[in-house]
């Protein structure tokens, strides 16, 4: 069993919310970390994981997208842009927008941020099996969907395996 940390009551590892919060702000530190000494924060990664799914768009849509007021996400994209990590040009037909798009630099940072990614999770669950690995998922994305994400689609389609390991996905 594993050892008491000091100042964790043992009453709360009964608690699965408590698990979820205290793993949860584990993994941000480690992505945080991660992409902080890459010179980047997770609004920096979030405009470029954006940009990488979606194509080029509006930098008042990146905003709402990555959850920060457009005045504010200013100094995201001029780090972003002076990095060449992405371009922004004024809008063909409304001069007021600019229009944000990813370069390939971009792409290759994404990328291998991607990888790092999958990294940090299997060092993170480096005491299950893959087999555990693969339910812990599942498990999770099924109490995603049902309660955060009402409106995607299962999982697995109906009549494939549960236990089918998922491509590991990136880190918002």
């Amino acid at each position: 069993m594993a050892q008491e940390r000091a100042g964790e009551p043992t009453e709360s590892r009964v608690s699965t919310g408590f698990l979820l919060a205290r793993l949860g702000a584990e993994s941000r530190r480690r992505w945080a970390r991660t992409l902080s000494e890459r010179g980047l924060t997770p609004y920096h990664f979030g405009v470029l994981m954006t940009l990488d799914e979606h194509g080029e768009t509006h930098q008042q849509r990146l905003s709402a997208a990555i959850g920060v007021d457009p005045r504010n996400a200013v100094p995201i994209f001029d780090t972003l842009e002076a990095r060449e990590l992405i371009t922004r040009t004024s809008d063909r037909t409304d001069r007021r927008k600019r229009t944000v798009v990813i370069t390939a630099a971009g792409r290759a940072a994404v990328d291998e941020l991607r990888h790092t990614g999958v990294a940090l999770d299997h060092g993170l669950l480096a005491g299950l099996t893959e087999r555990q690995r693969t339910t812990l998922h599942r498990l999770l994305l099924k109490v995603f969907e049902t309660t955060i994400d009402t409106n995607s689609t299962p999982a697995t389609a109906p009549g494939e395996p549960a236990d089918r390991p998922t491509a590991p996905t990136a880190r918002p």
